[in-house]
């Protein structure tokens, strides 16, 4: 089963767990393979990931931790959409072989939409890729 409801070619995360504790909280890694498209041209002799996929990394997170909130049974992910990027700084570069961990905490929900606070770090320096604020909102009906 995905872990988010995006295709194989974008999904920023290769395994999740929910440590307990309130705020609920999430917690995803993703290895960054060098075979990974965007880094054969951001930047060809010195390749990176690209910041917009760090962000990315951590929406997917936020909405993977919103959709066990409020569907915890349900076994296709749920599809919310980014309302919103708030003071996300990006901090430090992640590279090929690089894996990144993205820590997110649900900071209000407001029904149809849905603030969380999100970091994500290079697992072997704890280097802080990027931090900030994520909002998702549910996608219109019809």
């Amino acid at each position: 089963m995905s872990l988010t409801p995006h295709g194989p070619g974008f999904s920023f995360l290769d395994e999740i767990d929910r440590p307990g504790g309130e705020p609920p909280r999430l917690r995803g890694r993703k290895r960054l393979a060098a075979e990974l498209p965007f880094f054969a041209d951001h930047f060809p002799d010195r390749p990176l990931m690209p910041g917009v996929l760090i962000i990315e990394m951590a929406a997917q997170a936020a909405g993977a931790l919103w959709g066990a909130l409020t569907a915890p049974e349900s076994a296709v992910p749920e599809a919310f959409v980014l309302a919103q990027v708030a003071d996300f700084r990006l901090r430090h570069p992640a590279t090929p072989g690089d894996v990144l961990v993205c820590e997110v905490r649900l900071e209000r929900d407001f029904g149809g939409l849905a603030q969380f606070f999100a970091e994500v770090a290079i697992e072997s320096s704890g280097a802080i890729a990027g931090a900030g604020k994520i909002t998702l909102a549910r996608p219109p009906v019809g």
